[in-house]
């Protein structure tokens, strides 16, 4: 339930670093020789900090792009709502305007 709360950006961090971490140690077990197992702890945090700044720069910039993409569908909607009104308008307009001079043609001169 607590992983709901949290940021997406942090729940991909934490398992991104979290499977990092697992093959470092595996790493260290199996394939190196000496390894240095005192800079392991270090080598985690850093990944901790560096994908965190990454996935959080990402998340905040895709957010932002998606506001951005957002806000120029309902302008496209509001001006497409507005030519439509207009080409109503127009429509009324030029009813009125055939009346008219429907009017002034019958009007003995």
């Amino acid at each position: 339930m607590k992983a709901k709360k949290m940021p997406r950006w942090l729940r991909d961090t934490l398992s991104v670093v979290g499977a990092m971490s697992v093959l470092l140690i595996a790493y260290n077990l199996v394939v190196a020789k000496h390894p240095d197992w005192g800079i392991v702890p270090v080598q985690i945090v850093l990944a901790l900090i560096a994908v965190g700044a990454w996935s959080f720069l990402s998340y905040r910039s895709r957010a932002k792009r998606q506001l951005v993409a957002k806000q120029a569908a309902e302008a496209a909607q509001r001006r497409a709502e507005e030519q439509r009104q207009a080409a109503a308008r127009e429509a009324n307009n030029a009813v009125v305007r055939r009346q008219r001079n429907q009017q002034h043609r019958q009007q003995p001169k």
